[in-house]
């Protein structure tokens, strides 16, 4: 073999190690890992029911404080949602 290609083979070869040193070998190795993932899961999870209860709260503030904006804001919003739905769907009949 050549030169490049014998570096390319070591570089494959050192990444596949790298990646098996990563593996976890024992049952409470995988157990602790799996664990961590749920942990973070769960905060994400939080994370993002916060963000959007605090969007909705901010929302409803808005609405309460500019009546007539938050009614045509919604109009609007309504109006670009009927007439994307009405182009997706008359595309899919012809």
């Amino acid at each position: 073999m050549n030169n490049l290609t014998t570096d390319k083979m070591n570089k494959v070869n050192n990444v596949a190690n790298s990646l098996l040193n990563k593996i976890p070998a024992s049952p409470d190795q995988i157990e602790n890992m799996v664990h961590r993932v749920g942990e973070k899961a769960g905060e994400l999870t939080s994370s993002f029911t916060q963000k959007a209860t605090d969007t909705l709260d901010n929302s409803r503030e808005y609405v309460k404080a500019n009546p007539v904006k938050g009614v045509a804001i919604a109009a609007v919003a309504g109006i670009a949602v009927g007439s994307l739905l009405t182009l997706m769907f008359s595309r899919k009949e012809h």
